[in-house]
């Protein structure tokens, strides 16, 4: 009997999730709006490539080319396997439940595969997905502001043995909800100017960001969301780039004289302070949303297998920050897709990172 009913508790629990966020209205998930006219939400999320980048870079940095075609073509199949159609309906879901003002994505991919005599084969973007899946939950967003970082073409074999071409477009978006109120204006983009590169890496890759002036109730602010460079695979050579990158975004975003939310995957853990987090928080004096409601609580968003399919929860860092510069005031946070329930749609987690939704009185 134990045995039967915790049975039916592994296969109805995900499906009551699913029930009772189908049944969440929007009108209900924007009552905030009705509560604290002021009040604006954001959500970041890093969509994730759907692949391990390691072996890769790692096939491109050995210069051999039949090592380059091998990694490329599972990393193709990977992206299959991690089929971003079926994982997306649990982030849309999400969306559906917070109704953010806005959402910041990272690694929002863009796949284009051409065969050897130039034609289209497959296309898969992941940013026209996203924005299907969450108007078949009754909302409706576009993109604000867009940049496009690494474009990188990948030697992909084939079923049938033949060599074809996949670009990966990887992108950063700022998307903002349909009706939502708020004065929404200067959409700006641009790539950091300190990046790897040839001769030191085998190809470039671009790291950048993406933001829109917003004036809520007459008070304005400017939202950027970003994606800094990884230190792990070399922290002593990387972080000081990354750090590079970190001060530009600031120098930027406070260009215009605005009160300034960034969020994104800042790739440095704020729950064990990495440098760029230290930079960022106590040398620029940025105020870290889950910090500021959560004192103590890890609050971690990193961490999935690449597959995606582990059983329960990996987290091991705090990547995917909010951040606000000025008199903006944070009054809430909450990790998503974080949890069992979101990954029972699809059998898989979302992403290999959580999200992050964030309110604040601007």
């Amino acid at each position: 009997m134990r045995l039967l009913k915790r049975t039916l508790a592994t296969l109805l629990l995900p499906a009551l999730a699913g029930i009772l966020l189908l049944t969440a209205t929007p009108a209900q998930a924007m009552d905030k709006d009705q509560d604290n006219s002021k009040s604006v939400t954001v959500m970041t999320w890093n969509l994730y490539f759907g692949f391990d980048d390691g072996p890769v870079v790692a096939a491109a940095l050995s210069g051999d080319p039949e090592a380059v075609v091998a990694a490329a073509t599972e990393a193709w199949r990977q992206v299959h396997a991690t089929d971003f159609h079926r994982r997306v309906r649990d982030i849309a879901l999400q969306v559906r439940l917070h109704a953010p003002d806005f959402i910041g994505v990272q690694e929002a991919a863009r796949y284009v595969q051409i065969d050897g005599n130039g034609n289209l084969v497959e296309e898969i973007d992941h940013l026209g997905i996203l924005i299907a899946a969450i108007r078949q939950t009754g909302l409706s967003y576009e993109v604000a502001s867009l940049v496009e970082d690494t474009v990188l073409e990948l030697p992909v074999l084939a079923g049938n043995g033949a060599l074809t071409s996949v670009t990966l477009h990887d992108r950063d978006a700022v998307l903002v909800r349909s009706n939502h109120g708020l004065k929404v204006s200067n959409p700006q983009h641009g790539t950091f100017a300190y990046i790897l590169k040839p001769p030191d890496f085998p190809f470039e890759l671009r790291r950048g960001w993406a933001s829109v002036d917003v004036s809520a109730s007459g008070r304005p602010f400017r939202l950027i969301t970003a994606h800094l460079e990884d230190p792990s695979p070399d922290p002593a050579t990387l972080t000081p780039l990354q750090e590079a990158q970190a001060q530009e975004l600031v120098n930027i975003a406070l260009s215009g004289g605005l009160p300034v939310v960034f969020v994104g995957d800042f790739n440095t853990d704020g729950f064990r302070k990495w440098p760029t987090y230290k930079l960022l928080t106590q040398d620029f004096g940025l105020t870290d949303a889950w910090t500021a409601t959560h004192h103590g609580a890890p609050g971690l968003t990193w961490g999935q297998s690449p597959d995606l399919l582990n059983l329960f929860p990996k987290f091991t860092q705090r990547l995917d920050l909010a951040l606000s510069s000025g008199r903006i005031r944070f009054t809430d946070a909450d990790v998503i897709g974080n949890t069992v329930l979101d990954r029972a749609l699809a059998g898989m987690w979302p992403s290999d990172h959580a999200g992050l939704v964030v309110t604040f009185v601007p």
